[in-house]
Order: structure tokens, then C-alpha cells, then sequence
């Protein structure tokens, strides 16, 4: 046999043995990927049709309504439930990506005006806050300080005179502001001050919440301290801070050798200060096991619930409590609190826990009105509890670990669950849930051994849902981004619409503003940790902080479904008149808001050419018989319905 047909063997039989090795271990798989590999390119996709999906019946709505047009505190509302009442962009594209250098893992929110704030962790610079406006994302002001990590801020809006206040909560100060950065009030929160050079990650704060009942503001760190000011003085209104029970989560996900740790700081270089990490501390493993729920008591967001005033706090349990004693515990809580006024002093009280076998790092969700709440645990299954007595009312295997938390819709009984790959729609049937579909993902034509799989999970929206998707390399547990960008899904039949290459990757959630630009706080954990294992040359941009905007595009769809949404909101809430009043009122604020929404981007769609002139003077005319208070008559609600759906068929002419 000559030399040639040897060493031709020879590769052939490495081929063969590299390809057997990378489809069944995922050591192999990985090193398949670093030796052949190519690059992703996004498939073009057409501009979406309306959706056929409709409210069906009375929406789920509490004593307290909840519904918010967007995003003023993590999670949408304060009961986690990732549902805004106004319209998703049906198309979009990438408009820009600021503060580079800030590695962002919650928020941006918004006021009313669309400028946004966030809080960077372990940041370059001494910055507590960041507020960027909306246009250009260039720095409106910053609150200086050392912050140790500060979550996602609260906006509240005042009911009567509709004035705008920033609280922000870090480990040890609070602080209120007003939007133009001025502080109304700066004050300890009674935990230890944080020495600098000395953070760790147990000191997160994981943001701001409300508490309706009390008027206060709620905030819990990683080490499960909680303290409750009051929200106009920012006094304390527990004696001391409270601290859940409960011991370190182990690792469940997966751990990185050294080495690849060093090349993925080395990465992230830019977006923290060595002089506020522990000696010893990596940020990537920092937020790696944060984000995987180990390793800290709390790893996630909190919610409220405003019908009852109670806290729902995913956590974990003491060591013993999962029968081994170790030092490690295996189990999650989900902790109902209430905080109860007893002779002049408020407490924080333990009510009820529920167990959930190897913790979570789902934030949990609250139904409306506040009867049940959903939360997924460490592996494939996600849970309804009874919000009174924290017992199982049902689980559901979705087959795959779920990551992150749940978007609950009001409507249809409808839960949209982030598992591993794939987003995943389930209606709560009450006693039970039922799997409807799992988004097909396939927004890139992918490079050899690489895939299509979710990024971000959901946020939901009137007329569907946005999530940010990746290609990249799947290996056991792990997923490596290699490409990424922003997309749109169908809630009725889970199909990607629409899909916009250019964004960084995450570990946060992706928000839509008032006006319908997507945001996504940039924190590139992934993708770091693909270039280091990997090589930089399979994703070679620069990892990138801070904040990805994303820009409607096709005005005239975005004002197209805006009405769409309201016109079938009329046409449901014109049966419920006389049988549920409460979730007529509720019905009605969203289409008013829907209404505002549409209404004011008609000039833009003028402005981009996607709507004549014409048509919109004949919309703007149509607009002024239906503008005033919507009263809750039905011929008003189905006049109003038929009236929309013209102005619909106006644009789609």
C-alpha cells in the first residue's frame, strides 16, 4: 500500500472515530466543534400576518388589578409574571449597543418616557445606577457609589399626580431618586456595609419590589436577608433585617476547570474591577452558579403578591431537611411570607413552604389573582401551588431542564415555560396542565455541529411573544452562543415570525419599552465560556456589556396589531358585561392603552413610508369617533370592535 493511500486511511479512520466520539460524549462533541465547525447565517423571514390568537372568556384578574403597560419593576409586575398589556413590534431590527464596559444581569426598566435604568454588577467604574434615554442610548446621569450589585431598580408611577420616583436597593443603602437623577433620600438598610475589594455573591440584591398594602419597598440578597422600607422615607419598617432559614444549594449544573474560568475572566476583563472581587472569586463562576440556582440561599427575583400582600421567595431549605446531613442542601423552599403589624412593629412571618426537590432559580410567578403560583425546580418539571396552603395542585414534566422563570399570562390559562432549547406553551386546566406546543426553533441555517436553541425567555405581549435566540454548540448541560439575535413568536401557533440577527449574549431577561423598541441587558456568560473552550475564532466579536436596543420596524404592522388586539379584547369583553365585572374593568384599561399605542404610531409608519398619507387620515378620522372613556355597555364594546377591524382592513389594503 502506498504512503498517500496510508495517511489517507489513517484520516479516514480519524474521521470516523472523531465523529463517533463527538455523537456520543460531550467532550468529543466539543472537540468535534473546534475543529469543524462553521458559521451560522439568520434565515430572512417575512413580515408577519396578524395572529389568529384571542382572548377566550374573562381574563383571570385580583382584587388589586396588576396589569402593567410595561416593565416598572423585574419580571413586568410585581407578581413576576412577564406579561405586558400593550403590543409587541412584530418586526424589528438592531438599532444599537451602548455601555459596552457594564455587565448587566436584570433589567433595563423604564418611566413613562421610555429612558431607561439599570444597575451593572462588579462594574469598572464606581456606578451604582445607570439612566440612558431612548434614542441614541447615550448616558443621561449615573449614581455614583459602590453597590455590590443592585439588581433591577422599581419605577413607580404616582396614581394622582403620575410623578416618577427610582428606588434602587442595594446590600447595604437604599436610595429613592427622581428621574432627572435628583436623590429624595439616601439610607442604610441595616445589613453590614460592603467593604470594597470584598464582594461576594451572596451579597447581590436582587432588586426592588412593592408592597401595596404597606406603601413600602421590599428588597432580599443572595445571603436571604430581607429588610421593608417605607417607600416615601425609605424608614425602616422591620426592627432588623429578617433572614430566611435555609443553606447552601450544591452544584447541579456544571462546574469549569480553572483554566477556562482564567480565559473567560480574562474576557469579561473590560466589565469589572479586580478591586471590587473577592481575592480568590471569579465573576464568571459568580454568576454562572447564581444563574443555575447554586451555591447561595436566593439566586433569582421575588414577587408580591398585591390582593394579599404576600411574599413568594424562592430559596433553599436547610441541610438536614433533605435527610443528609452535609452541609450542602439539596432541596428548594418556596416560602409564602407575610408581613403582619403587631403592636406597632412589623415582622416578617414564615406561613407555609413549599418543597421543591433540588432547588430553583425561577423567579416565582403569581397568578392574577393571586390563588395560585407556578414555579419550575432545578430539572424538567414546573409546579401550580396553592397560594393559601403551598400544596401541590398539579406538576408537569416538560421533558427538559427548565431555565428560568414562567410567563403567566391573564388569559386563556396560558404558561409560557423557558426549557432548555425551546419555549413551551401550557394551559393550566385547573386540576392539571396540558402541553400545547414547543417552539420550533430554527432561525439560523446553522454551521456544521452547531444548533438553533432559545436564549432569553419570553416576555408576553397582546399579540405574541419576543424572546432572543442563539446558534451555537450543545454539549451535555452546556450551550454555547455562537450567534445571536431577537425574534417574535405566534402565541397561538408558537411559530418564530419574525427574527433579527445582532444581539450579545444573557442571563437576564429581554423587555419591551412603551415604544415598542426590545431591550436586552447584555451579561455575555455563555459566550465567554464558549470562547474559552471552544476558541475565540468560532465566535470572534468582542464580548460586549450594557445594553442591545432593537427597533420596530414596519410601523404600520406594529399600529395593525395594536388595534388587532384591541378589536378582539372589545369583542370578548362584550359577553362578560353582566358576569364579571372586575375583569371587565381590567379589559378595558388594556384597551386604552392599546388604543394610545396604536394612535401614536400612525405617524411614525407615515414617517418610515409604510403608510400612505391617505390611509392615515382615514385612521385618525376613524380614531376621533372612538376616542373618550370606553363605558361597559356591550353594543359600545362590539361597535367599537367592528370599528377596529375596519381600520385593520384599511391597512393590510
Amino acid at each position: 500500500m502506498s504512503k498517500v493511500k496510508i495517511v489517507f486511511s489513517v484520516f479516514i479512520l480519524l474521521a470516523i472515530a472523531l465523529l463517533v466520539l463527538g455523537n456520543t460524549t460531550n467532550k468529543g462533541r466539543i472537540v468535534m466543534a473546534m475543529l469543524f465547525t462553521t458559521e451560522s447565517t439568520v434565515k430572512p423571514y417575512d413580515f408577519p400576518e396578524k395572529t389568529q390568537w384571542r382572548p377566550v372568556g374573562p381574563r383571570n384578574v385580583g382584587v388589586v388589578e396588576t396589569q402593567m403597560d410595561f416593565a416598572r419593576v423585574y419580571h413586568s409586575d410585581t407578581h413576576g409574571s412577564d406579561e405586558a398589556a400593550l403590543a409587541m413590534a412584530p418586526a424589528f431590527e438592531f438599532d444599537w449597543l451602548v455601555e459596552e464596559n457594564l455587565f448587566l444581569a436584570e433589567g433595563p426598566l423604564f418611566d413613562s418616557q421610555g429612558n431607561l435604568y439599570f444597575c451593572p454588577i462588579f462594574p469598572p467604574e464606581e456606578v451604582i445606577m445607570v439612566s440612558l434615554e431612548p434614542s441614541k442610548g447615550e448616558r443621561r446621569w449615573v449614581l455614583p457609589g459602590f453597590g455590590a450589585g443592585c439588581g433591577a431598580p422599581f419605577i413607580y408611577s404616582d396614581p394622582i399626580t403620575k410623578e416618577e420616583t427610582v428606588y434602587v436597593a442595594t446590600y447595604d443603602r437604599a436610595i429613592a431618586l427622581k428621574t432627572d437623577g435628583t436623590i429624595l433620600w439616601d439610607l442604610p438598610t441595616g445589613l453590614p456595609s460592603v467593604v470594597k475589594g470584598k464582594l461576594v455573591a451572596k451579597q447581590h440584591s436582587f432588586g426592588v419590589n412593592y408592597h401595596s398594602q404597606l406603601d413600602a419597598l421590599v428588597a432580599v440578597m443572595g445571603d436571604g436577608s430581607l429588610y421593608v422600607l417605607d417607600r416615601k422615607t425609605g424608614k425602616q419598617l422591620l426592627k432588623e433585617p429578617f433572614v430566611l432559614p435555609g443553606d447552601k444549594v450544591p452544584v447541579s449544573n456544571f462546574s469549569l476547570p480553572k483554566k477556562i474560568l482564567a480565559k473567560a475572566d480574562a474576557d469579561i476583563a473590560h466589565m469589572y474591577s479586580e478591586n471590587l472581587v473577592s481575592e480568590g472569586e471569579s465573576p464568571t463562576a459568580m454568576v454562572l452558579h447564581s444563574a443555575a440556582g447554586e451555591l447561595q440561599k436566593v439566586t433569582n427575583f421575588f414577587s408580591i403578591d398585591q390582593n394579599t400582600g404576600r411574599l413568594w421567595i424562592a430559596a433553599s431549605l436547610m441541610d438536614e431537611d433533605d435527610g443528609v446531613k452535609d452541609g450542602w442542601s439539596d432541596w428548594g423552599g418556596l416560602y409564602g411570607i407575610d408581613l403582619v403589624s403587631k403592636d406597632g412593629q412589623i415582622t416578617a412571618e414564615i406561613q407555609n413552604v413549599f418543597k421543591v426537590n433540588g432547588g430553583t432559580s425561577s423567579t416565582p410567578a403569581i397568578s392574577a389573582d393571586g390563588k395560585r403560583i407556578y414555579v419550575g425546580d432545578a430539572f424538567d418539571s414546573i409546579y401550580a401551588v396553592d397560594a393559601s396552603t403551598a400544596k401541590q395542585i398539579w406538576k408537569l414534566n416538560l421533558g427538559a431542564k427548565v431555565n428560568g422563570s414562567l410567563v403567566v399570562s391573564s388569559d386563556n390559562g396560558e404558561i409560557y415555560a423557558n426549557i432548555r432549547e425551546q419555549i413551551v406553551k401550557v394551559i393550566d386546566r385547573g386540576d392539571h396542565a396540558e402541553k400545547i406546543w414547543a417552539t420550533k426553533m430554527d432561525m439560523y441555517d446553522t454551521g456544521i455541529l452547531q444548533q438553533n436553541f432559545k436564549s432569553l425567555g419570553a416576555e408576553i405581549g397582546a399579540n405574541g411573544l419576543i424572546f432572543t435566540g442563539a446558534a451555537g454548540v450543545i454539549a451535555g448541560n452546556m450551550k454555547f452562543p455562537l450567534k445571536l439575535g431577537a425574534g417574535f413568536i405566534d402565541r397561538e401557533t408558537g411559530e418564530i415570525k419574525y427574527f433579527a440577527d445582532g444581539s450579545e449574549d444573557s442571563v437576564n431577561t429581554m423587555v419591551g419599552a412603551p415604544d415598542g423598541a426590545i431591550y436586552v441587558g447584555n451579561s455575555p456568560l455563555r459566550r465567554v465560556i464558549g470562547r474559552a473552550i471552544l476558541g475565540n475564532d468560532k465566535s470572534p466579536a468582542k464580548p460586549k456589556g450594557g445594553v442591545t436596543k432593537f427597533k420596530p420596524i414596519r410601523y404600520d404592522l406594529f399600529v395593525r396589531d395594536s388595534l388587532w388586539a384591541a378589536a378582539n379584547r372589545a369583542e370578548n369583553t362584550a359577553n362578560l358585561i353582566s358576569s364579571h365585572p372586575r375583569a371587565v374593568a381590567a379589559d378595558i384599561k388594556q384597551i386604552s392603552s392599546l388604543l394610545k399605542q396604536g394612535k401614536s404610531n400612525i405617524t411614525l409608519a407615515v414617517a418610515e413610508g409604510s403608510l400612505s398619507q391617505d390611509k392615515a387620515q382615514q385612521l385618525n378620522s376613524m380614531f376621533v369617533s372612538i376616542e373618550g372613556d370606553i363605558s361597559a355597555e356591550k353594543q359600545v364594546l362590539l361597535s367599537l370592535s367592528h370599528i377596529l377591524k375596519k381600520m385593520v382592513d384599511i391597512i393590510e389594503k
